[in-house]
């Protein structure tokens, strides 16, 4: 099996079947983090914390990842997720909205949540002076928030918005499309953003059930990052979520996306320039071929920008990326008013690059360029964090977020 694996996905194969979208549009994305420090792992009371102290600055950092994603997801409850943390609220318990606004606000601290495809983050940053005044309020958010009426029908009517406006906003509308083309009968085709059929029927009975069946250790992982003391944030989590069922819960990664031929899709819209947006199955985190398609990806880039913005001036930003998902893809952007063209220049690229060795200067320029960025991307203890998680959250574990730079100078021009 895990022979069958690795052959279904030779590097070879990852630029083998493209999904193009043409449209007025434009995609995104994100690079990973790190920064050093001695890395700990902690086991409190059967929930796992990735625990990373540094006196760098004053900032703390708290991450609190919900495992599962869209796994957790059916055709009925999609949006739930999004739609549980948006609406949660301690009013009528032990904070007014005015006092909860004063006690953040006041201190320039914040709570918030993000939804994606792997996991939902809640997440807690503040000064390390208000740390120990802030962290209760925190544990209560996630441990024992309530749902009203009021409020969780007017964020229904944010979330319905959002989504009735996605077209007003082609560079999202078009990557929605395309994910969802990419993703035809994959797990990965439902959203955790909702949609107009799922968010009006999810009840708050159904929100609270849900919360119920996933606040379990086993489907959390905390990531802390700042200037703290070890057994001080041992006891704060002790004390708090230490208190939750442990649960049973164990993790699947999704299986990846293969497509056997290439498709088109064109929508027309009247808009002053055309998008285009093509993906293509790439390896995810834990694959051998992923450092070697993450620099095959990163000279595409500026190949892309070289032939099709410098030399023609077709395009003001062309691009290629790695999502980043554990059923990952790839993609090349571009917005033209001369697709044709545009596009040709493109897949010829992607041919060069598949046909053509790099040179040794070549990759270790770019290299040096992409751990450059890397540095830049993740300078806040956040973007820390959230590194580590993706390799804990991918299966290797968070160790392995610390070998990234030793594997991506390993890459050679013959991987690539």
């Amino acid at each position: 099996m895990e022979s069958d694996l690795k052959n279904r996905y030779r590097i070879k194969r990852w630029f083998g079947a493209v999904t193009l979208l043409l449209l007025s549009a434009f995609a995104t994305h994100l690079p990973a983090t790190d920064g050093p420090g001695a890395v700990e792992e902690m086991d409190v009371k059967g929930l796992k914390v990735i625990f990373k102290p540094t006196t760098a600055n004053e900032i703390i950092s708290v991450q609190l990842y919900l495992k599962g994603g869209i796994q957790n997801l059916t055709e009925k409850n999609q949006g739930i997720e999004q739609l549980i943390f948006s609406s949660l609220t301690l009013m009528d318990r032990k904070y007014a909205d005015s006092t909860w606004s004063k006690l953040f606000g006041g201190v320039g601290a914040e709570i918030g949540s993000r939804t994606g495809k792997e996991y939902t983050i809640v997440s807690l940053r503040c000064s390390r002076t208000y740390f120990d005044q802030l962290w209760g309020a925190f544990a209560d958010y996630v441990l024992n928030s309530g749902f009203y009426d009021e409020r969780v029908d007017i964020v229904k009517q944010k979330l319905l918005t959002a989504l009735r406006r996605a077209p007003d906003h082609p560079d999202g509308y078009i990557r929605g499309l395309a994910e969802g083309q990419f993703y035809e009968g994959h797990q990965y085709h439902l959203t955790p953003y909702g949609n107009k059929e799922t968010i009006p029927k999810i009840k708050m009975q159904d929100m609270a059930s849900y919360l119920d069946d996933h606040l379990q250790k086993k489907r959390m992982l905390m990531v802390v990052v700042g200037n703290l003391n070890r057994e001080s944030l041992r006891k704060k989590i002790a004390d708090t979520f230490g208190k939750i069922s442990k649960g049973k819960y164990n993790p699947k990664l999704p299986p990846p996306v293969s497509h056997d031929s290439s498709r088109v899709k064109v929508v027309e819209r009247d808009l002053p320039t055309n998008y285009i947006l093509g993906l293509f199955s790439a390896p995810p985190l834990d694959h051998e071929d992923y450092y070697p398609t993450v620099m095959a990806v990163n000279i595409l880039k500026w190949r892309l920008f070289d032939e099709v913005r410098t030399k023609r001036n077709l395009s003001y930003a062309p691009d290629a990326f790695i999502a980043g998902n554990f059923a990952n893809y790839g993609g090349v952007y571009a917005t033209s008013v001369d697709p044709d063209s545009t596009v040709k220049i493109m897949l010829a690229e992607l041919k060069k690059l598949k046909t053509e060795p790099v040179s040794k200067k070549d990759l270790y320029d770019r290299i040096n360029m992409y751990l450059t960025q890397y540095y830049l991307n993740n300078e806040s203890n956040s973007a820390q964090g959230n590194f580590l998680a993706q390799f804990e959250l991918s299966g290797l574990g968070w160790q392995q977020a610390e070998m990234m730079i030793d594997e991506i100078r390993k890459v050679t021009a013959e991987d690539v």
